[in-house]
């Protein structure tokens, strides 16, 4: 018998079930640390809500009636699916909502990597394909005052040579993901398109752990406030709080630092895949004759300071931008009374 399909399917549910499994006995171990008197409150007002044994065993001679009671595992099953998914989704997504916000920059990215020899052929075959794309245009000309216009063509300061196009490490960036889509088509069962994958499966676990690590900092702290109002000892939930808080805050630390290492495993993946199966034409380098070489060589140093003083590092912490603040302000008041002109 073959218990691939088996197996893969007990992996897939654990892979689903434990982090909300994590994120409940977080939600449930915080306050009953930092807040007993709250955790205390709480747990009281749902006993209350628990039916009594009358209306219990109604419920049971009803379900039984309707054949309801041979469903109920599936039904629970469910629900209690259902539930973990919800607090899941909950601190995840309220972590992502939550700020600093990671995000970064593919082609910082890709610069950052300039030294690779793949980067460096599909910038200059990408260059050296805009130089003969302006040569036959140039050739194509209907007179020689068109001609004349296309050899002056774009006489933009920022380019590096006249002769040659421009081309940024987004263009780069791009080749790449389209390398990378078009292997994922075409060599999906490879083992380097599955290293991807996997590359990306865990950039995908250290940013949900990290966004759920925000989540839980404010959690904490609000517990810990409300706790505060309600506790005759409060320097033992202050320090528990701290405490608590300090721990998520060295933990957050670790998996930021985590997912940027991620983040640059799976970039490195995709450049690996792009190198085994390029697009095609892409990368000409060899057929460059020594002269050309030079200049290209000469030409990618060039693009890459001028590019470098674009970018600080290629990733950033994003804060919420307060100026939204006044300007929502701005939009709700009411408009000022103009002055009556003839006065």
């Amino acid at each position: 018998m073959d218990f691939s399909g088996l197996v893969k399917g007990v992996q897939d549910f654990w892979d689903f079930i434990w982090p909300p499994i994590f994120c409940l006995i977080a939600l449930i171990g915080i306050p009953n640390y930092v807040a007993p008197l709250t955790f205390a409150k709480i747990l009281a007002k749902l006993a209350a809500l628990k039916p009594d044994n009358q209306r219990q065993i109604r419920f049971v001679k009803v379900s039984k009636r309707f054949g309801f009671d041979k469903l109920l595992p599936i039904i629970c099953a469910f629900f209690l699916i259902f539930f973990l998914d919800v607090i899941r989704n909950i601190v995840v997504l309220g972590g992502q909502a939550m700020p600093p916000v990671v995000s970064y920059i593919p082609s910082a990215i890709v610069l950052e990597n300039h030294h690779d020899s793949m980067i460096q052929c599909l910038w200059k075959t990408r260059s050296e394909a805009i130089h003969l794309q302006q040569e036959v245009a140039t050739k194509a000309a209907a007179s020689l005052k068109d001609a004349h216009s296309l050899a002056l063509k774009d006489a933009d300061p920022t380019h590096i040579d006249m002769r040659y196009g421009l081309v940024t490490f987004d263009d780069i960036a791009q080749l790449i993901n389209t390398a990378v889509a078009e292997a994922e088509a075409q060599h999906k069962d490879s083992d380097i398109v599955k290293s991807l994958h996997r590359a990306e499966e865990n950039t995908g676990t250290q940013h949900t752990t990290f966004s759920a690590l925000k989540f839980l900092f404010v959690y904490t702290l609000t517990i810990g406030v409300i706790e505060l109002r309600r506790s005759n000892t409060r320097p033992r939930v202050v320090v528990r709080t701290f405490l608590l808080l300090g721990v998520i805050v060295f933990g957050t630390l670790g998996y930021f630092l985590r997912y940027l290492k991620a983040l640059e495993d799976e970039h490195y993946m995709k450049r690996l895949v792009a190198r085994t199966y390029p697009i095609s034409g892409s990368m000409r380098c060899d057929a460059f004759d020594d002269q050309t070489n030079m200049d290209l060589d000469n030409l990618y140093g060039k693009a890459m300071k001028r590019e470098r003083s674009r970018y600080y590092r290629w990733w950033l912490l994003q804060f919420p931008d307060l100026r939204i603040v006044g300007w929502t302000w701005e939009q709700l008041k009411p408009p000022e009374p103009e002055p009556d002109q003839h006065e």
